[in-house]
């Protein structure tokens, strides 16, 4: 049912209704240089989960009748309490994130990957996959949980969890490779498909073992991943909207939500490194989401997209 109210509530963006749904809210700018603890982006909203949950309290994602832990989901859960409890200092918010960051502990497996279970077959992953954009959010979690509590076994987890960006798709890792820049794959599939809003925030979750460790690996990861960042930016402007992926086939243009979180990012990317080109296409960007047809115009495209990617039935 989750998956159906998101694509209702996709559809209802392009003629200007707004959505207010769990996995709509509305992304805004919360990184604060000099707080760590903050996260780059308002996650509050997302600490009220409808559920289901598990018998200890954390969130369970529901698809197609399957019940199971999402990785994403829980992390963006965790830093949605962990905000609560900054600004409120309450036991509760505090417990729910420390269980969010113990939940990455001890389901981390032994290559430093949190692997999702729901298939994504429009991206050809269709067994239990790792994904650079929850290796980000995991490290974004336990760095935080570090400095709630100065228990280093979440730092140590935190730095287990950069193997996979060393790693080749092909390899069962993140990271893709195309003329001397490497991309860190939200959906590691071959033929590649360098989703933009997933590759960011792998990047902030790297940033943030910078910020609270000084991690050369981590320093390294990060600034080549910020060069393709840099490089590729301007790829994912096809004149009056932003891309949601670059890869083989049709053009795949961001739905209005992901349109938006784009802009969003982009303005902490400037804010994070001072580039210039964050800035410009973010101000470009803004001025394509206030043209009134310009989402209207990219419909075509996503439905060509869409169907050119449908599941073939077995």
């Amino acid at each position: 049912m989750a998956c159906i109210k998101e694509k209702l509530d996709n559809l209802l963006e392009y003629i200007g209704i707004r959505s207010k749904s769990y996995y709509h809210s509305e992304p805004r700018i919360f990184y604060d240089p000099d707080e760590p603890l903050v996260y780059y982006l308002d996650q509050t909203l997302r600490a009220a989960y409808p559920g289901p949950y598990d018998s200890d309290g954390i969130p369970l994602y529901v698809s197609k009748g399957t019940i199971d832990y999402l990785p994403v989901l829980i992390c963006a859960w965790a830093l949605g309490h962990l905000e609560i409890f900054r600004q409120k200092t309450t036991g509760k918010n505090r417990s729910n994130f420390l269980k969010a960051a113990d939940w990455l502990l001890s389901h981390q497996d032994a290559e430093g990957i949190w692997l999702t279970n729901f298939p994504m077959e429009k991206f050809g992953l269709l067994k239990p996959f790792p994904s650079a954009m929850v290796q980000g959010l995991g490290i974004s979690c336990l760095t935080r949980a570090f400095l709630v509590t100065n228990n280093e076994v979440y730092l140590e987890s935190a730095v287990r969890a950069l193997a996979p960006y060393r790693k080749d798709v092909g390899e069962g890792g993140v990271a893709s490779y195309e003329g001397g820049f490497v991309f860190y794959e939200e959906f590691p599939s071959i033929p590649y498909h360098h989703v933009l809003n997933g590759f960011v925030f792998a990047l902030w979750g790297l940033h943030d073992l910078v910020r609270v460790m000084n991690n050369r690996d981590a320093e390294e990861l990060y600034s080549e991943g910020l060069k393709t960042l840099i490089e590729w930016l301007p790829r994912y402007d096809i004149g009056y909207w932003s891309l949601y992926h670059i890869g083989e086939g049709p053009k795949n243009p961001a739905t209005v939500l992901y349109h938006r979180l784009h802009i969003v990012q982009l303005k902490v990317m400037h804010d994070l490194t001072g580039s210039q080109i964050f800035n410009e296409y973010q101000l470009q960007w803004s001025e394509y989401l206030r043209k009134p047809f310009s989402a209207l115009r990219t419909l075509p495209a996503k439905v060509l997209w869409y169907l050119a990617h449908m599941p073939v039935s077995r």
